[in-house]
């Protein structure tokens, strides 16, 4: 982020504490990004919102490049959106929790770059509760094929192997797989249609945290050195009562001879619990972490994980293996 575009934000910030009025009132949010986007960038963009969460559809001719790396010029224009938003949502008499970017290559429109943020993060970023580094973390980043383009493909095929002509085909479409996303990976936009949901803090959490894994994976040497990290997924789930973060992840030690030592959940344990513990979230009850590679599963409880995070409890008294 430029210079320019911190004191930008940041003045929002200040008028929204100093009881400045509204600049962006509720009633015109989406217009208000839009015309922001077009006067200032030259950007077409399309907004949406589904419930406490501001959605942007950026389509652009030159999003990734033959290496499917974000072009400059693309990384450039996501940032002015991000940052129009950013001004709107600080600035308004709405209460909103989470934005996103869907971006789109309109040379190929099945793949799609979604960027998530969190308005809180954002306050306490411009109020340096947090550093630049961790909120580039809490920053939810994913490129991937659009799950509606990949569920519309399979199921005009059935239907066309079923002989349906195109307007049942449609209303077909309609009235059962063109639905509103269950999970922060169905978010996208296809066929003009926004598939947006309103996010909570506790999915926006466990999305980060599996983000926060891979990234891990990358950047500590030693481990980037002796594994290789298959998939981390995580999700925020309800068992009966119980309110549960479930992490799994399949990781490959690239030196079988050298033992594991349960490397990978005590990893995976420290980046949840600082992570959980940096937004004061309390609203659980376990933790589950499923390690695939060697078949370990650990099942932590919320007062233990605190106990483990301020070294109270040690983690071979927490580690046992999956149940048959």
């Amino acid at each position: 982020m430029t210079r320019r575009s911190v004191l930008c934000s940041l003045f929002s910030v200040l008028c929204l504490f100093s009881g400045c009025g509204p600049t962006y009132p509720k009633e015109r949010i989406k217009e208000s990004i839009v015309d922001i986007c077009k006067k200032e960038y030259k950007i077409d963009v399309k907004a949406s919102t589904a419930g406490k969460t501001i959605g942007i559809y950026l389509p652009l001719p030159n999003l990734i490049d033959f290496t499917f790396a974000i072009t400059k010029d693309a990384s450039d224009k996501i940032n002015d959106v991000l940052l129009s938003v950013t001004r709107v949502a600080l600035s308004t008499d709405a209460r909103y929790d989470f934005y996103c970017v869907i971006a789109h290559d309109v040379r190929i429109p099945e793949i799609q770059v979604v960027i998530i943020k969190s308005v809180d993060d954002v306050k306490r970023f411009f109020l340096q509760d947090i550093s630049r580094g961790e909120y580039s973390k809490r920053m939810i980043i994913d490129m991937r094929v659009s799950p509606q383009a990949e569920k519309e493909r399979t199921i005009r095929d059935i239907l066309g192997k079923m002989k349906l002509d195109e307007k049942t085909q449609e209303d077909v479409m309609n009235d059962f797989f063109r639905t509103e996303p269950s999970e922060l990976g169905e978010i996208g936009y296809w066929n003009d249609k926004f598939y947006l949901k309103g996010i909570t803090l506790a999915e926006f959490i466990a999305e980060q945290i599996a983000s926060r894994i891979k990234m891990e994976f990358r950047e500590d040497k030693d481990i980037y050195k002796n594994f290789s990290l298959r998939s981390a997924k995580g999700r925020y789930v309800f068992q009966g009562e119980r309110r549960l973060f479930s992490f799994e992840a399949l990781a490959v030690m690239k030196e079988k001879e050298r033992p594991r030592e349960d490397i990978i959940l005590r990893k995976i344990l420290d980046i949840t619990g600082g992570v959980i513990h940096s937004y004061r979230f309390t609203d659980f009850d376990f933790l589950d972490i499923l390690e695939r590679g060697e078949n370990k599963f650990l099942r932590v409880s919320r007062d233990d994980l605190e106990l483990y995070r301020v070294k109270k409890l040690r983690f071979e008294n927490l580690i046992k293996a999956v149940p048959a």
